[in-house]
């Protein structure tokens, strides 16, 4: 089936410092992101909140502008059954840029705004690279549909189909009242 997941990762956050934007605490770790509200801190230095279901087309602009001042936020939404991707770059309560891809139409569909990465053109080349080989025999692979996740992936060190032994998550769980 795939997953289907948003996540927001707040650069120079903590797991901690990430939770309480969200009015929400550390609960168990665990060694993967199976609870509805999860926390991941990459070694990048982002603090990654991961939802589940995906909430595409959520959260609205208003509150990306709102969560997003004074923090670079990452956004992505994940539809694996779908073939959809999208990520998006909010700084200081503006979207920098976004990228994203539905397969629902052509394989190749692929989407951009704003102000891009300088890697971002390289990461294109490559992933249309590979769709082209797999064109070429025939095969049904979707390789763009990497691309902003890949983008994503190589800023803040979070891609949540790349397992890794050493990855620990912490599910968010409601504040506790204090005496």
């Amino acid at each position: 089936m795939g997953f289907s997941i948003s996540w927001l990762g707040f650069r120079d956050y903590g797991a901690k410092e990430a939770a309480a934007l969200f009015g929400r605490q550390l609960g168990d770790p665990s060694e993967d992101f199976d609870a509805p509200i999860s926390v991941y801190a990459s070694e990048k230095h982002w603090a990654i909140i991961i939802l589940q279901p995906c909430s595409f087309p959520n959260p609205p602009s208003q509150y990306l502008a709102a969560i997003s001042q004074g923090r670079e936020v990452i956004i992505a939404h994940i539809e694996e059954h779908m073939m959809f991707a999208r990520v998006e770059l909010w700084r200081d309560g503006k979207n920098i840029w976004k990228v994203w891809h539905g397969a629902d139409k052509n394989v190749r569909d692929l989407h951009t705004t704003g102000d891009l990465p300088s890697s971002f053109e390289a990461l294109k080349r490559r992933c249309f690279s590979k769709q082209d080989e797999e064109d070429i025999k025939g095969t049904e692979v979707d390789f763009v549909f990497d691309l902003p996740l890949d983008l994503a992936a190589e800023l803040t060190g979070f891609r949540h189909d790349e397992g890794a032994p050493d990855r620990t998550f912490f599910e968010l769980i409601e504040k506790t009242a204090q005496p």
